[in-house]
């Protein structure tokens, strides 16, 4: 067994827990509550990221498309 530098039982649940707050604490300051809420609510529901932006989304769509004409032209030969 590990020894401990604190005798008091369950101390480090409370360090973990110290830390967990720690963090919602600081998600709270540099979000919203609303966007906090938000991202819990498509975490439980299975949905774990939010949507990508749209430029990035197009431009990779795009280049997607690109390369799926190439592979065509390419497997056209054959």
């Amino acid at each position: 067994m590990v020894a401990h530098a604190f005798s008091t039982p369950y101390t480090e649940v409370s360090v973990i827990l110290g830390i967990g707050i720690g963090i919602v604490w600081l998600r709270l300051l540099y979000t919203g509550v609303k966007e906090l809420c938000e991202h819990a609510a498509l975490t439980f529901s299975g949905y774990l990221r939010r949507r990508p932006d749209p430029d990035f989304e197009r431009t990779l769509r795009d280049a997607f498309a690109e390369l799926d004409a190439e592979l065509s032209e390419v497997l056209a030969d054959r």
